[in-house]
């Protein structure tokens, strides 16, 4: 077995075992979902963008709490630190955690997502499969971004309150695409509305994950 499969297992296994960074990230955001209706019930009026946005401020939420799970329990008993003085490739090891902190994020955004369309009165069909792609993309990106700065934050004791505060700016041009493609997808424009955003937000994919690839060794190193 590779070490990037063994230590993908090893997450997922204790999560399995556990179930208690998915039941916490599908809890908040059924809660950011809730809050959003909430806070537009005077506006009697549920439109594609207030969807867009709800669902991915879920994701963030979600986001920051799943990169953060995947490495505070290697922070607390020092097994990050064998970790990188085991003959394994931090590019692969970066892999690893930033597969499980993406498979979390999936699993909260699915949940979103059957609470988005029964909140807000939308339909199953074809606007709603085209949001998958969108949100997976963005789920990648922002899991590379946060995996990579929970590397950083986690050395801190207020590590949970500093995560959100860098990982949202950097990712903020492609939050913003992320949202505008949403809301398009789910409004019904053609494809060609929603290419010039899902351009941005692959770009930033590449980008942040080939920056935690490179830059992970050093962002996890206790020294």
């Amino acid at each position: 077995m590779s070490p990037f499969a063994a230590v993908l297992r090893k997450d997922l296994r204790l999560e399995l075992r556990g179930g208690n960074s998915t039941l916490s990230l599908v809890a908040l955001s059924l809660m950011v979902m809730a809050v959003m209706v909430f806070t537009q019930a005077e506006a009697k009026s549920h439109d594609a963008e207030s969807a867009a946005a709800a669902i991915w401020i879920a994701m963030v939420f979600s986001g920051v709490i799943g990169a953060t799970r995947v490495l505070t329990a290697e922070r607390e008993n020092g097994c990050i630190r064998g970790l990188l003085l085991c003959p394994i490739d931090p590019a692969g090891l970066y892999a690893a955690k930033l597969c499980a902190a993406f498979i979390f994020m999936a699993i909260a955004e699915a949940a979103a997502m059957l609470m988005m369309v029964l909140f807000f009165n939308l339909d199953f069909g074809v606007p709603l499969l085209r949001t998958a792609p969108i949100l997976m993309l963005g789920a990648l990106g922002f899991a590379a971004a946060a995996t990579l700065l929970a590397a950083i934050s986690s050395r801190t004791r207020a590590g949970d309150m500093i995560l959100p505060i860098l990982a949202v700016p950097i990712y903020v041009p492609a939050l913003i695409a992320g949202v505008r493609a949403t809301a398009a997808a789910l409004g019904g424009a053609p494809m060609g509305a929603i290419a010039q955003w899902l351009k941005i937000m692959v770009a930033f994919d590449i980008l942040l994950v080939t920056a935690g690839c490179l830059l992970f060794e050093y962002a996890a190193r206790e020294d």
